[in-house]
């Protein structure tokens, strides 16, 4: 039987996923909680995972598919060509390189910290980029439309 003093602190789990724009929201607070208690692996996830369920929501928004890793570099690519903005590109690279850092932990307490300040700021582009070109615009090589058989 643990008593208070030995007890492990608690996590604030994101909730279940009921819009993805919340999802993001929850994911960076828990990306920081991660970072405080000094476990990488997950800040690393949940900095990624924030950026990518941002880009979920656009895509659904717009009737685009989602489901594959390369309709995110296709978003962001559009996003960044039709806003004129290279930053979502250099963010948006960085956002990645933490999911790539979930499974070779080679990021340092400082990158974690910088990536997530990072993840923020491009959440934000993203969402005035968003807000900036026409939901009825073409749609980009590389993605789909949803379909009701996609899902996504």
């Amino acid at each position: 039987m643990a008593n208070a003093t030995t007890a492990e602190p608690t996590i604030t789990l994101p909730p279940p996923i009921t819009s993805h724009d919340e999802h993001s929201e929850a994911l960076l607070a828990h990306a920081q909680e991660m970072i405080d208690k000094g476990d990488r692996l997950q800040a690393s996830e949940k900095i990624w995972g924030a950026v990518a369920h941002k880009l979920k929501e656009i895509a659904r928004k717009r009737g685009w598919s989602w489901r594959k890793h390369g309709a995110y570099n296709a978003l962001v690519g559009y996003l960044r060509h039709e806003t004129n903005n290279p930053e979502l590109g250099t963010l948006f690279r960085s956002a990645d390189s933490f999911h790539a850092n979930f499974y070779d932990d080679q990021y340092e307490q400082w990158q974690l910290e910088d990536g997530l300040a990072d993840a923020k700021k491009l959440i934000a582009l993203l969402e005035d980029a968003d807000n900036a070109v026409p939901q009825d615009a073409p749609l980009p090589r590389g993605l789909r439309r949803l379909t009701p058989e996609s899902g996504g």
